[in-house]
């Protein structure tokens, strides 16, 4: 394992692989291969978000699976052999891209593996399809704003039925060979389009374009139009229209969504009823 800001997380190489498109999946503007505890894919969600903010498109996730286990695992590039060694890690990208991270979890109670939060969210894709990103979005917030090891079951089935979901269905899927079959097939599924790294974002064309790692804006922006897709279609909200699209903001997401300074978003997520709670030392934001 090797993460860095070009590259992202990457896994070790497997086999020899051809960058094509899996013939099942369905059609979609966008792949995003991810992973719940990314650092890197929580980092560039202030520039996703004002990609959704600014362009209509269709997103297709990829959960890969970046940590099955503390034994044989390693980043030999940023010295992580264990838990703790993740705090510095975690603390350097947040320091570097400004999206807040709380690293102690990897102190207080270590996450054991990613490879459950995965499963979680092939879990949701099955009951709820239409929410699978916004309990992504949870699993992250939860993780790297609140320090909680959500592969704690106890921890993660709380935050599961308070998502509306049933606990008792919920985990008897989630444990079941339907889902593990799933999650494999993810993982194939990484393999068959060339993408090893945390984030990668392929954007599909006749030509497709694969980002890779903690991108900018432009970058994004760039590889979506570059394909001339005419589903994909630009957006004209209003910024009273953009902060309402979610219902949590870090103050580095609302002011680059905004493209204004953070006061000025700040204001305008009070007056939007939005509440104000200081997590890992940042503004963080919620929907009354």
């Amino acid at each position: 394992m090797q993460c860095d800001p070009q590259q992202g997380c990457i896994l070790p190489s497997q086999s020899k692989h051809t960058a094509t498109m899996p013939s099942h999946l369905k059609p979609v503007d966008i792949i995003f291969v991810t992973d719940p505890i990314c650092s890197h894919c929580w980092a560039i969600e202030p520039m996703w978000r004002r990609l959704n903010c600014e362009y209509q498109f269709t997103t297709r996730y990829i959960h890969g699976g970046l940590l099955p286990g503390w034994e044989g695992f390693g980043d030999a590039g940023n010295g992580i052999s264990g838990p703790l060694d993740v705090i510095d890690h975690w603390q350097h990208v947040a320091d570097v891209y400004q999206q807040p991270i709380d690293p102690s979890v990897w102190r207080d109670d270590p996450i054991s593996n990613s490879y459950i939060l995965c499963k979680a969210a092939l879990v949701v894709r099955q009951l709820a399809p239409s929410l699978e990103s916004q309990f992504v979005r949870l699993m992250r917030e939860r993780i790297f704003l609140y320090a909680e090891n959500l592969s704690n079951e106890q921890i993660l089935r709380r935050h599961v039925e308070k998502f509306g979901f049933d606990g008792e269905a919920f985990f008897t899927l989630l444990h079941s060979a339907q889902i593990n079959s799933l999650f494999t097939r993810e993982q194939h599924e990484m393999i068959a389009l060339g993408a090893r790294g945390f984030p990668s974002l392929i954007f599909l064309s006749d030509h497709p374009i694969k980002l890779v790692g903690s991108v900018s804006y432009h970058a994004l922006k760039e590889a979506l139009n570059a394909g001339n897709n005419p589903a994909i279609k630009p957006l004209s909200l209003s910024a009273t229209e953009k902060l309402l699209r979610y219902n949590s903001w870090t103050i580095r997401e609302a002011s680059e969504v905004l493209q204004c300074a953070e006061h000025t978003a700040r204001n305008l997520l009070l007056t939007l009823g939005f509440s104000i709670t200081c997590l890992a030392d940042i503004e963080f934001w919620q929907l009354n």
